[in-house]
Parts: structure tokens; sequence; C-alpha cells
């Protein structure tokens, strides 16, 4: 009897594990590498974004000047100074294209901006 119990207990416990391990990977967001210079962007990934994935925007600052990465209406990365870096995790919930610039006065109007399509 209690062989039986202890094997139960066992059987529930991978259950559970398998559930932990299936749960998390479909949280998981897509990372897009968002590179920063003086006056441009560069994504690592500029098509095929869905509504409802997590994507985790690593944002990098190779330029001189300080830049940020805001997509308009939706989150903006703080201000970073050259050789930082940071990050924003959006879920986009509509289907459109989505407005991004560096919002550091003049860098829109210098080369930084873009639109994320978003299907």
């Amino acid at each position: 009897m209690k062989l039986s119990i202890a094997v139960l207990v066992a059987v529930a416990l991978i259950a559970v594990g398998l559930f932990a391990t299936v749960g998390s990977a479909s949280t998981q967001a897509t990372v897009v590498t968002v590179t920063m210079t003086d006056f441009h962007f560069k994504l690592s990934k500029t098509t095929g974004f869905k509504r409802g994935v997590a994507y985790t925007f690593k944002v990098v600052n190779k330029g001189a000047a300080l830049h940020n990465f805001d997509i308009q209406t939706v989150k903006k990365s703080k201000i970073i100074a050259h050789g930082k870096t940071t990050s924003i995790t959006v879920t986009f919930k509509q289907a459109k294209k989505y407005p991004y610039v560096c919002d550091v006065p003049r860098h829109a109007e210098l080369g930084m901006a873009g639109f994320i399509k978003v299907s």
C-alpha cells in the first residue's frame, strides 16, 4: 500500500513538472535585437510579426549619441548611452503598422524612424 502511494506521488510530480515545462515554453518571447547608430535603426527581424505574440526588443546603442526605441502608442525603452543595452517586451494587440522612432529631439527627422508591420 505504501509503495502504491509513493508511485502515485512520483507520477503526479512528473506530470506537474511536464506541465510546467510546456507552459513556460509557450510564454517565452521572441527576441528581436534593435541596434541603434547615429542616426539609424537596424532590427534583426523585420517581417513576420504576429499579433498576440510576445516580443522582447533588445535595444543596443552603438552610436555616440543618446538614443531610445519608442514603438509609438505601445511602449518605449529608456534613453541609453553609447555601449549600453536595455530591453522592452511587448505583445501587439492589433494587426496594423506600428511606427517606431528615437524620441530624442531631431533623431527621428535624421532617420531614426520606421514601421513594424503586424499581421
